[in-house]
């Protein structure tokens, strides 16, 4: 909000994330009664509960919270917060004149800094024992933070570091005032500023951004409030900057009778209910300084522990003692020296991931109605190593909700997460499960207003009889449930991966491969390039395919047999993940390609060609495969149209490889290719509302491989009302198309029209409709002209 005295009167406004808005303007006389009558909406608490809360229920809404401003400001304060600390270690390094620092001299040098710039962000909000500290006495300030992050406080050392920090606190005593600093803005710092790549890498950190932390913890505040206010208690394991614990704690002190909420009263109670470990001490003391601005005017004494999670009994026993379960744990995996380091200390990992070890050491100790929200990597929902931890969460806990993310989430990690919502309760299978996904897409406006498209809602006992517990559900499961006893690419053809050479074991002296022919060489595939068309093939290497350079051969050492090449590693982020390639001569291929060879008589090259270029082939891989690479095992299991004739596909395909070829006109290009895919719709016969979810995938994205535009196959206005073989059939011939409406409109009048011909009928008439307001759209000051005359009273009517 901005205010504005402005010619004896006060202009409220509101700044959006893209323009300002005026929303009321107010006399001067009327300046106290409209603060009175806005108390409750301007307080921090209305205002916190309409930036988080009111993503969820309306009921907390305010018209002056925009949404999509307050992460903007939030990251703006964190990134000159994280530019003053930059800055004054630059400073102080150059004092000093270290020009090479040593990790210990870089450490001195970040955390002082840090605790001067947090000195001035507890004196600015005036934190008690804090009001009137001098920034310039650095002794005083480091006892003064050190008291209040229960460390021994940290030492100047030399007169020339002291006097370098003296410098930099009197810069930093000059800075604005940092009043305006919020827990989300100090997470970005830590994102940004305070956390090394090797800690990062070292310790699998990536921040939690603050909108999955409200979604969890807005997810998980029904069942909070029925647990009872003296028996709620919260424990976040590796907890960073304390992102979940802060949410927590807001929460918490709203669930609170009124009485209680008074910083007297809810200081004590806060203190004994949130728990945290981290292993990262610097990060704690971020944590600290998280919850204690978020707590004013009460001092620290916050229940942070320094520790390894994974030692001894630690997870277990602190997971016993509380009620309230948030995570965002490392989603690596334990290296085989951390594996051993456990097992010397007796508590070797039972599994492979951490996440997935830290959730099985938390879960089941949680008491009897506890509550958990984690976020996790998403392969903890289908990989063998995580079965057991889902055979415990499917069949101990009632699970609330799954929602899949991108691998766009992060700052700092590519990973694709999940986020899983539930408590310790046995319900037999019978609770409904959300399951959500949100695509790269739709990132943004989850993250400004929890708006998730794509939504279903299972029963948990679904889950029980699938194989491995697998917790995954696809895209467009109805389609792939309709094609369940088609068969399967395996069925037809032979799928496997190239070859694969050895690297460091190579003999000395040999060559794999080269652009040069060499002794024994074979023409053949190496690189699967970006650029490649779908007629085109890559370029030729030699090849050496001499077993004893030759890690394993898989189906790549194939010669002189016609195959489809597909690439292993998706060839980009949208749902076009398929190039599928024909290799009529049979070259031998490396691991960057899956050979595809029929093994059917019905099945030639370019009817697989046709079938793996598909709208369908893609949509099954985007919403099987997520991120990963085109694993064979799941392109084997590709659904064909059942066995029939395909003739007619293969003229379609064959006259747009000739084409393309040939390099023909682009448009021409574009309607032969069409044609190769609607005619392999036609063989699948979906139904019309999944062939609508199938080619509803592929909106506005430009397909892969080729080298005209194509972002949609159907005009929006006949999207689910027709299919697409008959569209292109309708653009070809309108005047035929129309004979045929009037004579079904004809047996729709007589009463003589089937159900068949009646849904023909329909079809027919949405194309027409789409069609005549193409061709010739009625000019709209004629439709405004002729509604003013029909509406008209008759006496009234022009001309008459």
């Amino acid at each position: 909000m901005v205010f504005v005295c402005f010619q004896e009167t006060l202009q409220w406004w509101k700044q959006g994330a893209s323009a300002a808005e005026l929303l009321e303007t107010v006399p001067a006389n009327d300046v106290e009664r409209f603060f009175k009558n806005n108390t409750n909406n301007f307080s921090p608490d209305a205002v916190y509960r309409a930036k988080t809360w009111g993503r969820f229920e309306t009921l907390y809404q305010l018209s002056f919270v925009d949404m999509g401003l307050m992460p903007l400001v939030e990251e703006e304060v964190g990134r000159s917060l994280g530019q003053l600390i930059e800055r004054n270690v630059s400073t102080v390094k150059n004092r000093l004149g270290w020009d090479h620092v040593t990790d210990q001299q870089g450490h001195w040098l970040l955390q002082t800094v840090f605790w001067l710039v947090s000195a001035k962000i507890l004196r600015d909000k005036q934190v008690p024992n804090f009001e009137n500290l001098d920034l310039g006495d650095v002794e005083e300030v480091f006892s003064r933070v050190g008291k209040h992050y229960g460390t021994k406080p940290l030492e100047t050392g030399s007169k020339k570091k002291a006097e370098a920090l003296s410098e930099s606190a009197s810069m930093i005593n000059q800075f604005s005032s940092l009043i305006l600093t919020t827990t989300e803005s100090l997470a970005y710092v830590y994102e940004n500023t305070l956390i090394s790549t090797e800690t990062r890498s070292a310790l699998g950190t990536h921040s939690t951004p603050p909108f999955l932390v409200d979604y969890v913890v807005g997810n998980l505040a029904e069942w909070i409030k029925e647990i009872p206010v003296n028996d709620r208690s919260v424990f976040e394991p590796a907890c960073g900057h304390a992102a979940f614990l802060v949410s927590a704690m807001r929460l918490l002190t709203e669930l609170l009778p009124t009485d209680r909420q008074v910083p007297s009263r809810r200081g004590p109670y806060l203190r004994s209910r949130l728990h945290g470990t981290e292993i990262d001490s610097f990060a704690l003391e971020l944590a600290r300084l998280s919850l204690t601005l978020t707590d004013i005017p009460n001092p620290d004494g916050w229940d942070l522990t320094a520790q390894d999670m994974f030692l001894e009994d630690r997870l277990a026993a602190q997971a016993k003692k509380n009620t309230i379960l948030l995570a965002n744990p490392p989603f690596d995996n334990f290296s085989r020296w951390e594996q051993e380091s456990y097992e010397n200390h007796s508590v070797r990992p039972r599994f492979v991931n951490k996440a997935t070890e830290m959730l099985w050491r938390t879960i089941p100790q949680l008491p009897d109605g506890g509550v958990f929200g984690v976020v996790v990597p998403q392969t903890i929902l289908h990989s063998d190593n995580a079965k057991e931890l889902r055979e415990f969460l499917v069949g101990q806990c009632e699970l609330r909700e799954i929602c899949l993310f991108p691998d766009k989430v992060f700052s700092f990690s590519d990973a694709e997460s999940a986020i899983v919502v539930g408590r310790r309760r046995t319900t037999g299978g019978n609770n409904s499960i959300r399951y959500h996904r949100v695509r790269e897409r739709e990132l943004s406006s989850f993250r400004s207003a929890f708006s998730v498209p794509s939504t279903r809602s299972v029963f948990q006992s679904r889950f029980s009889s699938r194989a491995l517990i697998s917790l995954s559900l696809p895209d467009l499961e109805e389609v792939w449930a309709r094609c369940v006893d088609s068969p399967k690419l395996a069925e037809v053809a032979s799928v496997g991966q190239g070859l694969i050479y050895r690297g460091e074991d190579l003999p000395p002296g040999r060559t794999t491969y080269s652009e040069q022919r060499f002794a024994g060489s074979r023409p053949g595939f190496v690189h699967f390039e970006r650029r490649l068309k779908l007629h085109e093939l890559p370029k030729r290497y030699w090849m050496s395919l001499d077993p004893d350079v030759i890690r394993r051969p898989v189906s790549g050492t194939t010669v002189g047999t016609p195959q489809v090449l597909l690439n292993y590693a998706r060839v980009s982020r949208g749902p076009w993940r398929l190039k599928a390639l024909v290799d009529r001569a049979g070259h031998p291929v490396t691991s960057r390609f899956i050979p595809v060879r029929p093994t059917h008589s019905s099945y030639s090259i370019e009817t697989l060609w046709a079938l793996l270029n598909s709208p369908v082939a893609n949509a099954y891989a985007y919403s099987h495969l997520g991120k990963r690479d085109n694993i064979v095992g799941d392109i084997r299991k590709i659904p064909l149209p059942q066995k029939r004739s395909f003739d007619a596909l293969d003229l379609a395909a064959k006259a747009y490889l000739a084409a393309a070829s040939a390099d023909i006109d682009r448009s021409k290009l574009d309607q032969l290719l069409l044609r190769v895919d609607a005619e392999v719709l036609k063989l699948y016969s979906l139904p019309l509302e999944l062939e609508r979810q199938v080619l509803g995938v592929f909106n506005d994205w430009q397909r892969v491989g080729v080298a005209f535009p194509q972002t949609r196959y159907l005009p929006v206005a006949l999207e689910g009302r027709i299919h697409f073989s008959d569209f292109l059939a309708f653009e070809e011939n309108w005047s035929a198309t129309n004979r045929e409406r009037g004579r079904l409109i004809d047996k729709n009048i007589s009463k003589t029209i089937d159900a068949h011909q009646r849904a023909r009928l329909e079809a027919l008439q949405a194309y027409a409709d789409y069609h005549i307001q193409k061709v010739s759209p009625r000019p709209t000051n004629v439709l405004d002209q002729l509604e003013k005359r029909l509406s008209a009273s008759p006496d009234k009517v022009p001309g008459q």
